[in-house]
Order: C-alpha cells, then sequence, then structure tokens
C-alpha cells in the first residue's frame, strides 16, 4: 500500500478533507465563544464531532499509505462525547509526526 500521496486520489481527498475540517473547528471555537448560553452546549457538540472526524480522515490517510497498520480493539466509549478509539488514533498518529 506503499502509494505516493500525490498520485493517490484517495489520500489527496482526505489530506484536503483532514484541512478543511481543522478550519470548521477554529470556525466552530469562535462561533461557541460567541454563541448565546443556548447554543454553547450544541456549538461543543459539533466541534467535538469535527474533531472526531478530522482524526478519523488522517488516520485513514495514514492507514492507505502504510504509514500504520489497522487494529480495532478498543470499543467506542461515549460518557466523554469522545470515542476512546480517537484518542488512541491521535496518539499514533502524533508518533508519526
Amino acid at each position: 500500500m506503499e502509494q505516493d500521496q500525490q498520485s493517490n486520489p484517495y489520500g489527496e481527498a482526505l489530506a484536503e478533507a483532514a484541512k478543511l475540517l481543522e478550519l470548521a473547528q477554529a470556525q466552530l471555537q469562535r462561533a461557541r465563544a460567541r454563541a448565546p448560553k443556548d447554543f454553547t452546549d450544541r456549538t461543543d457538540i459539533l466541534a467535538k464531532r469535527a474533531f472526531e472526524l478530522k482524526v478519523k480522515a488522517d488516520w485513514l490517510r495514514c492507514l492507505d499509505q502504510g504509514k500504520i497498520s489497522f487494529s480495532d480493539r478498543q470499543s467506542s466509549d461515549r460518557r466523554f462525547s469522545i470515542d476512546r478509539r480517537l484518542v488512541r488514533m491521535q496518539k499514533v498518529l502524533l508518533s508519526l509526526a
């Protein structure tokens, strides 16, 4: 699966999605700071979901490039509104940087 990202439309699309999601996260944080009290929680949920999507897009891109191997041993846990698998995914991605 070692492929050059520039010749891989799937990898390019995932990289672009990650960039756009990072921009969306910044805008959602700005919106949360300016939101009326009634909308703060809803905006916070949107920001958390944008974070999850960005990590998953980065994970899939690295998986597609062959930088990491897939293992899905940990189950989802929504107690803190963040999927526990994302924490592990993010740690792996940070170790690659």
